[in-house]
């Protein structure tokens, strides 16, 4: 049985990463220190609240939304593929993470396609009953 490969991640977390090195970006120097991961709000003379994280837990937060926006992805997969009625789950599955390279594809498409290229891997009941006995 086939080894699925992992999926690559969205164009919206590299714009994020853009956001967080914007050329507007002005460093402030604080004389105390501050806790290692520590998140601190602050708030200026306008009544606006700015928050300050670390890069080690910004790091871990961009993992887990990339994490996440995978996992999404996969169940909204997993959903249309038992829609579909697959004769082998497992079978669909490992064909259907080697087909999706990105997230660029719908799930819905995914499926479509993969019930056109491989129809033995789905059943289809309205052709069954369809067929002449």
């Amino acid at each position: 049985m086939a080894t699925p490969k992992p999926l690559e991640a969205k164009e919206n977390y590299k714009t994020i990463k853009e956001v967080l090195n914007h050329k507007n970006m002005e460093s402030l120097s604080y004389a105390s220190t501050l806790k290692e991961n520590g998140i601190y709000s602050l708030v200026d003379s306008n009544a606006q609240e700015f928050y300050l994280i670390p890069k080690k837990v910004m790091h871990s937060l961009m993992r887990e939304l990339k994490n996440l926006e995978s996992d999404k992805y996969l169940f909204k997969l997993e959903q249309e593929i038992y829609k579909n009625m697959p004769v082998d789950f497992d079978d669909v599955w490992c064909v259907a993470l080697k087909e999706v390279r990105d997230y660029k594809k719908e799930p819905k498409a995914v499926v479509k396609h993969l019930k056109k290229r491989y129809p033995y891997l789905f059943l289809d009941f309205l052709e069954r009953l369809d067929a002449p006995k």
